[in-house]
């Protein structure tokens, strides 16, 4: 890979969560995303982050990829993942009002995007001290490594993962 200068931008968790709404709002990116989570247990911001860091010339190494895990890994577990599966759940209650159920999913689903704008702030601060170097290389070649990286801490092996892989990096 090559590989330019000193660090040329300062991360901003604010542009990251610019950049991860427009990638996820693409629908086959929200179910590429959306498969890797559910089948591999994959965190959605980190592969979102993969893809923002190569959009801005930066290569997200095993170091990087540890330290948003480990940056991530409480609030995930204690926050981001009972609110989702809280949120999926009220959909099985077919004893409330339909109404009624799509608020209380609206409501807990802007809660959970709040509380993935944080987990995208710690992400950021624990990728920024990784970031030194620039690389000359595509964006998408850039994003491919740094997924495959995290597709190999996943297992993730079948033709699904790669399909879903290659889903996110061609909306780059």
């Amino acid at each position: 890979m090559a590989w330019g200068s000193a660090l040329a931008i300062r991360l901003n968790a604010d542009d990251f969560w610019e950049f991860s709404l427009a990638l996820y709002c693409r629908e086959a990116v929200a179910n590429a995303c959306l498969s890797l989570q559910d089948r591999r247990g994959a965190d959605v911001n980190l592969l979102l982050a993969i893809c923002w860091l190569a959009r801005s010339g930066y290569a997200v190494n095993d170091a990087a990829l540890e330290s948003g895990l480990v940056a991530t890994a409480s609030w995930s577990e204690s926050v981001l993942r009972p609110l989702r599966a809280v949120r999926r759940s009220v959909a099985s209650f077919a004893e409330v009002n339909a109404n009624d159920r799509q608020s209380i999913k609206h409501g807990l689903l802007a809660v959970e995007l709040e509380a993935e704008r944080v987990s995208q702030q710690k992400i950021v601060a624990a990728l920024a001290e990784h970031m030194n170097r620039l690389s000359t290389e595509p964006a998408r070649h850039v994003a491919a490594v740094g997924l495959d990286l995290y597709a190999i801490k996943l297992s993730a092996g079948e033709p699904q993962d790669r399909a879903d892989l290659d889903t996110i990096l061609g909306a780059l």
